[in-house]
């Protein structure tokens, strides 16, 4: 969401710039019982934000190198917000909201859990993600005369051209392949009967800590052991994992101290032990671990302090996916149009405030549109797929 390829036209111009319910039922024993999904709405209210924040941040990092006149007063609008970057912390909440909901829509009551799971969160991810890829290919690659081919364009259609090494259509897919590999661990934990048990989930999550330091130790050393993506890798299943724990250490009836102290000890590491020891190693500003404490801080806040459940939370919560995956299909064309306008154009001379907030409403004008025609129906085909397969399993079964 945040990285962009060199090699990616579109994302080399913004790189030159500069639902409703409660949760009261999860068990922390080994029990394969999780509660039945009900929709939060102060989680929709987070997801929102985390959505916002990305665009805020791609939008003002592309269109500060507009003009002189638009990066003059542009401090806390794009300066301020890269250096914290707020991206950044969106993408953790991100990864936060994810653990904390996904895992618990997993039903162990069900007759076959965890094929129904794969069926429906298929259908919630591709569509609109296949939809977005020509449009992406577009925006991104050919509209800047980019090559970007038939096998790069193929290959993005299986979400897995960063295995294979190809173009990504936007750089901002990199964040869903990390949700598929954690819908994975999901299910292994789901089948190890490990998946609702906080101390459990805690265990795994201490453990990718300890190796993502040791690895980030030895690199800023440098003596590099692995690639720093792998680091990153374990660092964003950890996030997800530890947002699982949380959901399922507070909604539990039995108070696990052990959970409890897994729990605090490693929200501890996440916010303050890993930020403050880059901190002394590469000082405060582009500090990537500061915006992961940012982003738990705004989620604790979000999920106890401030639950926000209000109906522009509700709408923002639901077309929050289709902003993330189009907002370059919005910012990126006008930012392209606005470069052909003639040097001394007013439209490329406006305040950056005035860019951000015609992106934001076209972006959501946009997005509300594809959740409809889009996103929407493919959540339907999901459960009405995953039930069919539930009632022939359980006739088997009953056979």
């Amino acid at each position: 969401m945040i990285e962009r390829a060199e090699n990616d036209p579109g994302a080399r111009v913004i790189a030159d710039s500069t639902r409703r319910g409660s949760t009261d039922a999860a068990p922390s024993d080994a029990s394969q019982t999780a509660p039945h999904p009900a929709r939060l709405r102060y989680i929709d209210a987070l997801r929102g934000l985390a959505a916002l924040l990305v665009v805020w941040i791609h939008v003002a990092n592309c269109y500060d190198a507009l003009s002189p006149e638009t990066a003059a007063h542009s401090y806390w609008l794009n300066d301020f917000i890269t250096q914290i970057d707020i991206g950044r912390v969106g993408v953790v909440l991100f990864f936060l909201i994810s653990g904390f909901v996904i895992p618990f829509s997993m039903r162990a009551d069900g007759a076959a859990p965890v094929v129904p799971f794969a069926i429906k969160r298929f259908f919630r991810i591709f569509p609109a993600y296949w939809v977005s890829v020509p449009a992406g290919a577009l925006t991104s690659w050919w509209m800047w005369g980019g090559e970007f081919g038939a096998r790069d364009f193929f290959v993005n259609l299986t979400l897995l051209q960063n295995v294979f090494d190809v173009k990504s259509a936007q750089e901002l897919y990199w964040t869903l392949l990390v949700e598929l590999v954690f819908y994975a661990i999901c299910v292994l934990l789901f089948l190890a009967k490990s998946l609702f048990v906080p101390r459990r989930i805690g265990s795994v999550v201490a453990f990718l800590m300890l190796i993502y330091a040791g690895l980030m130790v030895l690199h800023w050393l440098r003596w590099p052991i692995a690639n720093a993506n792998l680091a990153n890798w374990l660092l964003n299943i950890s996030v997800m994992l530890w947002g699982a724990m949380y959901r399922g250490w507070t909604s539990s009836q039995s108070r696990d101290p052990v959970a409890r102290w897994l729990i605090w000890g490693l929200l501890a590491g996440f916010v303050v032990i890993l930020p403050l020891g880059t901190i002394l190693t590469i000082g405060v500003a582009h500090n990537v671990l500061l915006a992961y404490a940012i982003g738990f801080l705004v989620f604790l806040g979000g999920t106890t302090i401030l639950r926000i459940e209000s109906n522009v939370g509700d709408w923002l919560g639901s077309i929050s996916y289709s902003v993330y995956l189009f907002h370059p299909v919005v910012f990126l064309p006008i930012y392209y149009g606005l470069l052909h306008l003639p040097s001394d154009s007013q439209l490329r001379h406006q305040n950056l405030a005035v860019y951000l907030a015609v992106n934001i409403v076209l972006t959501l004008i946009l997005a509300t549109m594809i959740f409809r025609l889009v996103e929407r129906p493919g959540i339907r085909i999901g459960r009405r797929l995953a039930a069919r397969y539930e009632v022939r399993v359980a006739a088997a079964n009953a056979a």
